[in-house]
């Protein structure tokens, strides 16, 4: 009976053991891949690699923008939310609120992955890790940081959290800049921390550098002088641009109000726009020179012929336009001198509304640059009423961005071709190919006038700067609000080129509604132009002009009249 018992109990821990053999067998042969599959979700993990954002550039390879590397607190939710009794060290170190994390947790309850902090300094993060919190980790990211400020925030813009770009070029060369993110296998402990890294999925792929024409050393100073002409002036803001001839690089793009885009407290959306580009204005006086070189292209009229401007006054339809004095019988040179609006309408309307048209469409009104994102075209519209014809001549009727009267301007920078303008840098050197427009006489011409106009016989004698010789143009435009010009509402501008004799570089300066004692072009705006383009001479090595004032043209004699 015993020998009967002892065989059953032995048959039956054979058969318990061969049933335990052959599960063992079938996990490792039949089970085995939906068990790693089961371990692997359990433990593994896969984690994003973060690229690091490319820096961009001035044309002296000045870092303008760039990522710098920062640790964010990151965390499983099925592990680090289970036990919230580790917490309280952790959030008076991170100087996080409990609630805020517990509202984290319920949002990412079927998550495998949430922030706790990001963008933390490395030895807060190392506090924080010293305390094994179960299910805490440390994701490297990138943080965008700006070492020039507020100087040249509206052009280059700026980026997210994630290091996307939101404004500017940061948005414009997002793709280019940004790079691609990899991707790594990892293995974790019970605890949600990295055991060893198993395998790279994806390697990340860095962004590349942008380098930009523009010369962080001339911003500053733009910037400053900007600042001080509208504090001084009681302005509401302005901008500034640069040129470089003949290249038409862009050396300068300054706008004000500014913002801080490495303190985003600070920000509000309307202060982001790069206004030389989606602002528009009535350029005024500033494309009197236009005018008259429409009329000299004509060959029927001269820089000497007399135009009669008394008594100051010239009426039009049922409108009247004015000067600032009765000038009486001047010549065309000195229409531009005095900045005449009567004799700039009465030059127009000798000629076809068509040529006066044409020719501002040559020079660029109208049509975008095509250098920067978000510009606008600005309005240039033919007209039917002859007193449309008259204001166009003197600047009103048509708006402009200030960038494009900024490469306007270059037509008499380079003896009558208008050059494109870019962001993208050229070799030492380098002469842009543009359009001709005026015949290489008639740019001479001008240049005389916008000569004369910078000195004590014109509008802008503010504009001189030392030991150079240059020229320009002012102008005082009304502000347009609700739809009508408001008295006492101007723009101050002015635009020029120096030296006059070879120009190196266009500037034009517009301050926005000066609200102090004065608000001409020529008391307001061309001082800004001289201290930054002194120093652009200086910059750039240009040699100083041989002043003379005999080789500063003179008035001309009166002669043939219109």
């Amino acid at each position: 009976m015993r020998s009967w018992r002892r065989h059953v109990v032995l048959a039956l821990m054979i058969s318990a053991f061969t049933v335990l053999a052959l599960r063992v067998v079938q996990l490792h042969t039949e089970e085995n891949e939906s068990l790693r599959v089961q371990g692997d979700k359990r433990y593994m993990r896969t984690v994003k690699i973060s690229p690091q954002r490319g820096r961009i550039l001035d044309r002296n390879r000045r870092v303008l923008s760039v990522s710098t590397p920062v640790d964010s607190l990151a965390a499983e939710p099925g592990i680090f939310c289970t036990d919230q009794s580790l917490w309280q060290p952790m959030l008076e170190t991170i100087n996080l609120a409990k609630k805020n994390l517990q509202q984290n947790c319920e949002k990412f309850a079927d998550a495998s992955f949430m922030y706790v902090k990001r963008q933390l300094p490395p030895a807060v993060v190392e506090q924080v890790m010293a305390m094994k919190i179960p299910g805490v980790e440390v994701r490297r990211e990138y943080k965008r940081y700006y070492p020039g400020g507020p100087v040249s925030a509206h052009l280059i813009g700026f980026t997210d959290i994630d290091d996307n770009g939101q404004e500017g070029l940061e948005l414009a060369f997002d793709t280019e800049l940004k790079g691609r993110a990899g991707r790594k296998r990892v293995l974790k402990d019970l605890a949600g921390h990295y055991v060893e890294i198993e395998e790279s999925i994806q390697q990340v792929r860095h962004g590349k550098d942008l380098v930009i024409t523009i010369d962080q050393r001339v911003q500053s100073q733009a910037s400053r002088y900007l600042e001080s002409a509208i504090k001084k002036h009681d302005a509401v803001g302005g901008s500034v641009v640069v040129l470089g001839i003949p290249s038409g690089e862009i050396i300068a793009m300054v706008n004000s109000p500014q913002f801080n885009p490495n303190d985003r407290s600070s920000m509000t959306p309307g202060v982001f726009r790069n206004s030389t580009v989606t602002n528009v204005l009535e350029p005024g006086s500033t494309v009197k020179p236009f005018t008259i070189a429409m009329a000299l292209e004509s060959g029927e009229v001269g820089p000497d012929t007399m135009v009669d401007t008394s008594p100051g006054r010239y009426q039009v339809s049922d409108h009247t336009i004015r000067d600032v004095h009765d000038y009486g019988e001047i010549s065309v040179f000195d229409v531009v001198v005095h900045s005449s609006n009567v004799g700039s309408a009465k030059l127009a309307l000798a000629f076809p509304f068509d040529d006066l048209y044409n020719t501002f469409e040559d020079v660029g009104f109208g049509s975008r640059t095509g250098s920067l994102p978000g510009e606008i075209s600005g309005v240039l519209k033919k007209r039917t009423r002859k007193i449309e014809h008259a204001t166009l001549a003197y600047g009103y009727g048509f708006s402009s961005t200030l960038l494009q009267l900024a490469r306007a301007y270059t037509v008499f920078a380079t003896d009558g071709v208008l050059l494109p303008v870019t962001l993208q840098p050229r070799k030492p050197g380098y002469r842009a190919i543009g359009k001709r427009v005026f015949h290489t006489q008639t740019v001479a011409s001008i240049r005389a006038m916008l000569e004369q106009a910078a000195t004590p016989n014109g509008t802008a004698r503010k504009a001189q700067i030392p030991r150079y010789r240059i020229g320009g143009k002012t102008g005082t435009t009304l502000k347009i609000i609700d739809g009508s010009y408001k008295n006492k509402r101007y723009v101050s501008l002015f635009a020029g080129l120096a030296p006059i004799t070879d120009p190196k570089f266009v500037m034009v300066v517009a301050i926005n509604d000066p609200r102090g004692k004065f608000y001409y072009g020529g008391d307001v705006a061309a001082p800004v132009f001289s201290s930054l383009m002194a120093d652009l001479m200086r910059l750039y090595n240009v040699k100083p002009d041989d002043i003379d004032a005999s080789k500063i043209t003179s008035i001309p004699k009166k002669e043939n009249k219109v």
